[in-house]
């Protein structure tokens, strides 16, 4: 069962009770991403994701990750578009020592100036390194060619003269201004009640300052991003292509809308046995690398497929993507294909249960998404009733009528670009 409770200062409590676990995970989350960050604060989340980890008026970087390491458990973090988590997973029988360390961590952090000045380095370091990636590198053009403009498409760590403009009072102030309990959604999974981890919790915000439990937020603007279904490459020295279809479905969504969503991407070009994978690598042998995935959020939905190919063979590469996902656009999924879905879905759902940051990560992703989270026989029953009829249907909402955008990154001639449909060089993002 999943518990909901009311923290101090506002923060949102969703526990379950996993019996039988021998691990508690937990996640301090709070819906404030690169998407949300003004101008003149490209990279401001990420490097607050960094300095969290640099210590505390209690404990140094060092003593924040050997307490949990030393009892066999792991801390992390990330920052994507649309939040930022703090995250944790130990024996179950120290659940009270995550609980301490994420709160230190996210309410008690003390940005040391020269903590500061060598984090900058570091993420400026992390920055160039993603440069010498080409995937990292093929999929920021292609989110600057779907998204021109739009604060979706910017790199979520910001550009090197970004993290250069940041002051370190600068950044103090943002994270004391917007990492606060009343934009705060803890959520755990273990063999803990939910009350007994309301109560602890309680207990360690009362140290916190009066001042940041009664801050409210500040609103943070999120729209629906302008796609562009445009046909593109960019020329690099590389051995491969990375070449990228992709699509815009606006919202609202609902949670059935994502286990639909989820049964197409499977079929269409998630696993080994779906359409692009069974066409592109194994019937053609034109690539090792295919997928396809989507991310849904309140506003937008983003799906694309991707493959990685020599140019001499993009054309048949994005010809025969074409003529897949076309082929879905008209006829939909077969019946054996939808019950292939659906058992997929539910198979792997209930393979995951075993692990406690699945289950936390799963309650995290429905409150931040629809404001509830579902038990897992809820979860459980909406795939099972999953019907062809509604898989067809989002398969239609997904690609029957919809100008697809195309892009390609990598070593292509302007031949090569025309003979694959792209026409024209995409340019540089400044």
């Amino acid at each position: 069962m999943i518990s909901n409770l009311r923290l101090p200062g506002g923060a949102a409590l969703a526990a379950e009770e996993a019996e039988g676990a021998r691990s508690f995970a937990i996640g301090f989350w709070f819906p404030l991403g690169s998407r949300h960050e003004a101008p003149l604060e490209r990279g401001f989340v990420h490097f607050v994701e960094h300095m969290v980890f640099k210590g505390s008026g209690q404990r140094s970087a060092g003593e924040l990750s050997r307490a949990i390491e030393r009892v066999g458990g792991y801390l992390n973090a990330f920052t994507d578009r649309d939040s930022i988590c703090v995250h944790c997973q130990v024996p179950a029988d120290e659940w009270r020592l995550a609980l301490d360390i994420l709160t230190d961590m996210a309410f008690c952090s003390s940005f040391k100036a020269d903590d500061f000045e060598r984090e900058r380095e570091v993420i400026i370091s992390e920055i160039l390194a993603g440069l010498d990636d080409p995937e990292e590198c093929s999929h920021d053009e292609f989110l600057a060619s779907i998204w021109p403009g739009d604060p979706l498409s910017w790199k979520i760590a910001g550009e090197p003269e970004d993290i250069k403009r940041i002051t370190r009072d600068a950044l103090y102030n943002f994270y004391i201004s917007e990492l606060i309990p009343s934009r705060l959604l803890v959520t755990s999974a273990g063999p803990v009640r939910a009350e007994v981890v309301a109560l602890e919790l309680a207990r360690l915000f009362e140290s916190l300052p009066a001042d940041r439990l009664s801050r409210a937020a500040r609103a943070r603007p999120e729209k629906t991003p302008v796609f562009s279904a445009g046909r593109s490459y960019r020329k690099v020295a590389m051995e491969q292509v990375h070449y990228y279809e992709a699509v815009q479905v606006e919202g609202p969504f609902s949670e059935d809308d994502y286990y639909a969503l989820s049964a197409v991407n499977g079929e269409l070009g998630e696993s080994s046995s779906s359409r692009l994978f069974l066409s592109l690598r194994e019937d053609r042998g034109l690539c090792y690398s295919v997928y396809s995935g989507f991310a849904m959020t309140k506003t937008e939905c983003l799906w694309m497929a991707s493959a990685s190919a020599s140019s001499k063979v993009l054309p048949e590469l994005s010809s025969e993507m074409d003529r897949q996902l076309d082929r879905a656009a008209g006829s939909g999924l077969t019946d054996g294909e939808c019950e292939d879905a659906i058992a997929r879905l539910v198979g792997g759902f209930d393979v995951a249960l075993d692990d406690p940051d699945f289950r936390m990560r799963r309650i995290a992703r429905q409150i931040l998404f629809s404001g509830q989270a579902e038990t897992e026989e809820e979860a459980r029953s909406r795939m099972l009733d999953l019907s062809g009829a509604a898989i067809n249907a989002m398969c239609d909402r997904l690609l029957k009528g919809r100008e697809r955008a195309h892009f390609a990154y990598g070593k292509l001639s302007r031949r090569e670009a025309a003979a694959s449909g792209l026409c024209r060089e995409a340019a540089r993002r400044g």
